[in-house]
């Protein structure tokens, strides 16, 4: 039976993390979105239009004569479509649901009953010269951009208020259109066609059913725990949150972004510090991990495609807006892109954007090597690990007192992060080469095996059982334990010999200190869980910090090495990916409340409190471990592979999973028909057809892939 995913996920606790004042809302436009929400009737806060814009108001209501800021809701539920608001005050009490439509329109359905004997007057507030049915340019241009809003009501505002009288109950509409300059014919068109309804309330039954119908993309998932199936859902809504269409300059498509929260300073109208709400290649592969197990895997497509705009003038894809490219974060977008061609088997979509790919990989690993085929990273941010204290391993103080300022003081290294990721990156991009029959094919794969040789020759130090970033002239070991020393297990190049360095990754002495994975091992002198530097918070209580709080981008790839490790010699770590999943899933609900989910980018890596206030973060993957690790759906060049890892779960199943155009069903349980038909263990299930049943302890080929043309037939 699917999940009522509105329901599950609604809550009434969805306040931005930091400020109980402000709330937050669920659905956003293709470029219209909600930061955060003040307490009082209709979209005052920070709003934000394509980047962010900071924009106090679009409309809202108050008690006449009364300062901004009065209102106080009784309760606000927050779901994925809509939030519904509750107040009273005296004799009247007050219902509105409002939301944003995918295209763009903030809609505001007021429901006003007086039932005292006094009239109740109220205000409406739109922003400094702005009039209903007047298109409104706001006082802000970043971007290049200056959004444009057309604001209308079905009530009459008689010079700007509304009169409600005794025993009356008043319904109407609030709604704005927002756009660009030059769209305010369409704008009109669309705010006419809402003021058109003669049912308020059915209006927003529409819209939000509208804004929910994404959820139609996502393959059914339920288990006893209700913090897996919440968090399998929730992981869903964080895609269609961040999922954004810019129509604009650099960014023309569909695109996802690392978040819609944002760190920086929240004064109207303008942006300074820096944002989320952009396209960045770290972000990218992480996402597209997950998104292409959505149904028609649209938006793992929309994520890599948006790439292909996203290259600088180096030929590197690099952190983008609609008016500019910025840094060069290191990625692994390549091999997510192959790793979408094993479930799609879209080789068209593989043609059309292959060329951007290898030019970027090509230009990366040419501009960030010397003398080796390992990578040199000179800007320690650059690997979206800043302040990692092998950075520091070399200087003259060793972990010096004070690492302030960012750019000084530290030596560039040969990190094993970019060179993993360069590795996956080639290794990802020779195989789509001999799928679409492309001459590189051989290029890449030679290059993958330097890559793989240096960095198991040159980084892996046998005696302390670990691999090290090396120092970029002298390739001496910086000695210090980084979450990235998992990476070469992650990407399956290492050996048993390799293996002790999951006693590591498991120990509560090094890395695993209570909630997700530590960034360094506790035993690094300037390790702290909840980052700052010897115990110096230069860059505030919520700075990103990578010497000890835990991040769900490496808590994500370290479960992930540790499955395929436990996969390769005989399930030694199942129970540990297990618990170290349950923790990982705890980090999406504030305080570990199934009821309250709320990502965010960084925790404190031995209480799990969250470090940071960028709600519904969007900088991991999730669903991808739990397709391919708990129910052991494991695409292939071949086919599909049944290879679960053991649970100790009473039940779970994965229902309308699609591959390569077969849809997969697995349910599992402890016992004969606990809570399914079958037998305790696994039922397997493609197109409807049983094609496993069994306990899942060896690895089963369960179907093959339709068989492919050659490339030269499919060019006709």
């Amino acid at each position: 039976m699917r999940a009522d995913i509105v329901r599950l996920l609604s809550s009434c606790s969805r306040t931005l993390p930091g400020h109980p004042d402000k709330w937050m809302l669920g659905p956003t436009g293709k470029r219209l979105w909600v930061d955060y929400l003040d307490g009082a009737p209709g979209f005052s806060g920070r709003v934000d239009f394509i980047h962010k814009m900071n924009l106090p108001l679009l409309f809202s209501v108050r008690f006449a004569g009364e300062e901004e800021g009065a209102f106080s809701p009784a309760r606000v539920q927050w779901r994925v479509n809509e939030s519904r608001v509750d107040a009273r005050r005296g004799d009247y009490t007050f219902f509105e649901r409002k939301l944003i439509t995918w295209e763009d329109e903030a809609l505001s359905c007021q429901v006003w009953e007086n039932k005292g004997d006094k009239p109740l007057t109220l205000e409406l507030c739109l922003p400094e010269g702005a009039a209903l049915g007047v298109p409104y340019r706001f006082p802000v241009c970043l971007h290049g951009v200056s959004p444009v809003m057309l604001a209308g009501s079905t009530a009459s505002w008689s010079n700007g208020q509304l009169t409600i009288g005794p025993g009356e109950k008043r319904v109407f509409l609030l709604a704005a259109a927002v756009g660009l300059s030059g769209e305010e014919s369409e704008l009109a068109r669309r705010l006419s066609a809402l003021l058109k309804e003669e049912d308020p309330q059915g209006l927003m039954d529409k819209k939000a059913h509208e804004n929910a119908r994404w959820l139609d993309s996502v393959p059914d998932f339920e288990c006893e725990d209700r913090q897996l199936t919440a968090c399998w859902y929730y992981r869903f809504y964080l895609m269609r949150k961040n999922l954004a269409e810019p129509g604009l300059g650099r960014l023309p498509g569909r695109c996802l972004y690392e978040g819609r929260s944002h760190r920086m300073e929240k004064t109207p109208c303008q942006a300074s510090g820096w944002e989320f709400s952009r396209v960045i290649p770290l972000s990218v592969p992480l996402q597209a991990m997950d998104a292409r197990w959505t149904k028609d895997g649209q938006a793992a497509r929309d994520a890599l495609g948006a790439l292909i705009h996203c290259m600088d003038e180096n030929g590197v894809f690099a952190v983008t807006s609609v008016d500019a490219c910025q840094k060069e974060y290191a990625h692994f977008a390549a091999w997510a892109l192959y790793q979408y061609y094993l479930v799609s088997g879209d080789a068209a979509f593989i043609r059309a954007v292959l060329p951007a790919f290898k030019r970027d990989a090509r230009n990366v690993y040419e501009r960030t090597r010397k003398g080796d085929a390992l990578q040199i990273e000179r800007t320690h941010a650059l690997t979206g690990k800043e302040y990692q204290p092998s950075f520091w391993f070399f200087t003259q103080d060793c972990f010096p007192a004070s690492v302030r300022p960012a750019r000084e003081g530290y030596t560039p290294l040969k990190r094993v992060d970019r060179s993993v990721y360069t590795y996956l990156n080639f290794t990802g991009l020779s195989r789509l080469c001999r799928v679409l029959r492309d001459g590189d094919e051989e290029y890449f794969a030679g290059e993958a095996l330097k890559i793989k040789r240096d960095i198991l020759e040159k980084m892996w130090d046998g005696p302390s059982r670990c691999f090290y970033d090396l120092h970029h002239e002298t390739d001496e070991k910086a000695y210090v334990k980084n979450i990235v020393a998992i990476y070469p297990l992650w990407a399956d190049m290492t050996e048993e010999a390799h293996l002790p360095i999951l006693e590591y990754l498991l120990s509560p002495h090094y890395f695993s200190l209570g909630s997700g994975f530590a960034s360094c091992a506790s035993d690094c002198p300037v390790f702290s869980s909840n980052g700052g530097w010897r115990g110096n918070y230069f860059k505030g209580p919520h700075g990103c910090m990578w010497n000890g709080p835990s991040w769900p981008y490496t808590t994500g790839i370290a479960l992930d090495a540790l499955a395929r490790q436990s996969k390769k010699y005989g399930h030694a770590y199942d129970a540990a990916f297990e618990k170290h999943l349950t923790e990982y899933t705890l980090e999406h609900f504030r305080a570990g409340d199934s009821a309250v989910p709320c990502l965010v980018e960084f925790y404190d890596s031995k209480t799990g409190a969250p470090l940071s206030e960028e709600a519904d973060y969007f900088h991991s993957f999730y669903i991808d471990l739990i397709v391919r690790h708990l129910a052991g759906i494991e695409p292939t060049e071949k086919g599909v592979v049944f290879h679960p890892l053991r649970t100790e779960r009473s039940y779970f199943s994965l229902l309308n999973l699609h591959v390569r155009g077969t849809s997969v069903d697995v349910y599992y349980q402890k016992k004969d028909g606990l809570r399914y038909p079958y037998p305790a263990g696994y039922a397997v299930f493609a197109n409807g057809k049983l094609c496993y049943q069994g306990s899942g302890r060896e690895p089963v080929f369960l179907f093959p892939y339709p068989e492919e043309k050659p490339a030269a037939e499919e060019n006709g």
